[in-house]
């Protein structure tokens, strides 16, 4: 692993086990990102997936809006995404492993691309979370439980130089591609293009997560923090308005099932309590998505759960 006070930690996932697992833990521990080599995943597939969200991308905004999805729908097209009620300056397309999804029928190749590199980023999310409950001491078995009962999802990003709704009656953008934030689910899997945009919050100032050839940006989410009770940390991020050059990332977001309920695995480690309530997964997730829609004041965020005292 090297870093620096301007990378983010890169990991060599064919490092011997132990060495593997001393890496992960500190990056783990002080950044909560980190980037991966010798991941598994094809580079042909990688760059088949951008090819294939580019192409889609480029259709007429009518036709993408066609396959728009809504709160009954969660699956497909939008323009309008807030993040800490300012809209996003992008356009997405998400995708889920179960239920109906609005696929595009002029990128024919769109549908099948894009389900393979969310299997291959599901097996390496996985494959990732064990190491890490590993290398935390925790137990594994809520975390291979993820293999079958899961409600992940691969979203597609698109931050354009000109905003497509500019000339519509769509809420002002705010002035990032999207707002800081942390990921609500267990661990996400991003393909960046070569374009940067990406940064996390890291000691009152805000780092460029910048693409490396041949590798995978990976950071852990408010769910690994409370199963953890602390030790790890989801790291707060934002992505900047493109404005030299269009940027496309795809992330697959490592969920857990809808009934899952999520406590810390280890709570009376270094003589510690639970630091937070029972989190049920379905509520905690549909709670933080109704602020995708509308201003809905505060998001719920895992402080909200925590215990007092």
């Amino acid at each position: 692993m090297t870093a620096d006070s301007m990378k983010s930690p890169l990991i060599d996932m064919a490092a011997p086990a132990p060495e593997l697992n001393e890496a992960l833990t500190a990056a783990c521990t002080d950044w909560g990102f980190f980037q991966v080599l010798h991941h598994g995943i094809d580079a042909h597939l990688l760059q088949a997936a951008l090819d294939a969200s580019r192409t889609f991308f480029a259709l007429p905004l009518a036709d993408k809006q066609a396959l728009s999805r809504s709160e009954d729908q969660p699956w497909g097209y939008y323009d309008r995404e807030l993040t800490k009620n300012l809209r996003d300056r992008k356009e997405i397309f998400d995708f889920g492993h179960t239920g109906p999804v609005p696929w595009p029928a002029a990128a024919p190749e769109f549908k099948a691309v894009s389900r393979q590199f969310s299997a291959a980023a599901h097996a390496l999310g996985l494959k990732l979370s064990v190491r890490i409950a590993e290398a935390f001491g925790l137990p594994t078995a809520p975390v291979r439980r993820l293999d079958e009962q899961h409600g992940s999802f691969t979203r597609l990003n698109h931050y354009p130089l000109q905003d497509p709704l500019a000339h519509s009656d769509a809420p002002p953008p705010g002035p990032l591609g999207i707002s800081q934030h942390t990921d609500a689910g267990v661990i996400t899997v991003l393909l960046q293009d070569s374009v940067s945009g990406l940064q996390m919050q890291r000691d009152g100032s805000w780092i460029d997560v910048t693409p490396r050839p041949g590798t995978l940006t990976v950071n852990v989410g408010d769910m690994f923090q409370v199963w953890s009770n602390d030790r790890i940390a989801a790291p707060v991020h934002r992505v900047l308005a493109s404005e030299r050059a269009e940027r496309y990332s795809i992330a697959y977001f490592l969920n857990p099932g809808e009934d899952s309920v999520i406590e810390p695995l280890l709570p009376a480690h270094n003589g510690q309590q639970a630091r937070y309530e029972p989190i049920h997964w379905a509520e905690f997730r549909g709670l933080r998505a109704l602020g995708d829609y509308a201003n809905y004041g505060e998001e719920v965020q895992i402080s909200h759960y925590r215990r007092q005292g």
